[in-house]
């Protein structure tokens, strides 16, 4: 899966994902909210490591709307992601045991 390019423009990038479990009573999907231990991370493999610290965020709920985000700031994406301009990185939100979602997300260093 292929999320939205990374720009090194100076702006931050701010990843957000929607969680969803089924409610225990019903069985109907619902929003997944209060969740913990939950982060987005780039890495230059899927799975990896991040390329570096700062590209390793906690999430954070919006609300209780069960909608986990995290900002990467354009100073450290400038900074950690220049060599990887034309490449693919990879962004992965979870706690990792048991929610994992990683997509590739292309590197471009100009915004058109």
């Amino acid at each position: 899966m292929r999320g939205a390019p990374i720009y090194l423009d100076g702006n931050d990038d701010q990843p957000e994902t929607t969680l969803t479990r089924k409610a225990a009573a019903t069985g109907a999907s619902e929003a997944a909210t209060g969740l913990t231990g939950l982060t987005f991370r780039l890495s230059a493999t899927r799975g990896g490591a991040a390329i570096h610290a700062s590209l390793s965020k906690t999430a954070t709920e919006r609300g209780v709307l069960g909608i986990y985000y995290a900002t990467f700031e354009g100073t450290d994406l400038t900074a950690q992601l220049a060599t990887y301009v034309g490449k693919d990185v990879y962004q992965t939100f979870g706690d990792g045991s048991n929610v994992n979602y990683t997509v590739a997300r292309r590197v471009i260093g100009v915004r058109p």
